[in-house]
């Protein structure tokens, strides 16, 4: 692949400092795994660390809002969801509750607020990365909502009208010499979709919150028979996740991966 440098696109995205591209470690406790990315947002916005992009893998569990935490019902209804595997946990950034876990890869860019940036720059900047990942697999692919889908929004990435890339935002820091902006995409490569969109169902239902899903209304890579084919699961997950850092690098000049 050869892909031009992200300023192209986006003359206003440069920073004093280089951009690094993070890989943790898979961890085991949800609670971390997310978390991970807000602390990757407080130290951009304290200057403790440069722009970065991650690439991460949360273990199996349901991430919702603070407004969703606020649900009638919510903490009988979290207990009901970690009894059955899917610990419920928290997150920052706006839109709905989400499921997580195999067969998901998540890439978050986080960098320093910027003059006249504005969220659509943020989702237009996953977009354009998302898209050029995905159309790389020669696939044809349009932005914006489709409803039934779980966190519907009108910058997801779709193809033939179904779901596979969800984006959230959130900004943090008044000052705008300690202000910073997470940007996030979650990447459907093989998950099990019924199973998934079953479990935030049910978590609506026990919230006595009439939001339901249709698995149908979101696809995966797997369903999409992208080519070169993987029969693994794993091996899908690692050769997609490959190329993506090989287009992020090049993308944005970096030449290693850190942790």
């Amino acid at each position: 692949m050869d892909h031009p440098p992200i300023t192209k696109e986006f003359p206003t995205l440069h920073f004093d400092q280089p951009w690094q591209l993070l890989r943790p470690t898979p961890d085991n406790n949800p609670e971390s795994s997310i978390g991970f990315d807000e602390n990757l947002l407080q130290r951009v916005g304290l200057g403790e660390l440069g722009p970065c992009l991650c690439i991460n893998h949360v273990p199996q569990c349901l991430v919702v809002t603070r407004r969703e935490a606020r649900m009638e019902n919510f903490v009988r209804a979290s207990q009901s969801l970690a009894a059955a595997g899917w610990p419920v946990v928290m997150r920052s950034s706006g839109g709905s509750c989400v499921p997580q876990g195999p067969g998901m890869l998540n890439l978050s860019i986080i960098h320093p607020r910027i003059k006249n940036w504005s969220l659509d720059n943020g989702y237009q900047l996953l977009c354009h990365l998302m898209g050029q990942l995905l159309r790389s697999y020669g696939l044809k692919v349009e932005t914006g909502e489709v409803p039934g889908s779980f966190c519907d929004g009108r910058y997801n990435l779709q193809v033939d009208g179904k779901k596979l890339v969800g984006t959230a935002q959130r900004w943090a820091g008044s000052n705008r010499k300690q202000a910073a902006i997470l940007t996030q995409a979650c990447l459907l490569i093989d998950p099990d979709l019924t199973e998934a969109t079953g479990r935030l169902n049910q978590f609506y239902r026990l919230c006595n919150n009439p939001r339901q899903f249709e698995p149908k209304a979101c696809t995966t890579l797997r369903d999409l028979r992208v080519r070169p084919a993987q029969s693994d699961s794993a091996a899908l997950i690692t050769a997609v996740e490959q190329r993506l850092v090989t287009l992020l690098r090049e993308a944005f000049g970096i030449s290693t991966a850190s942790l």
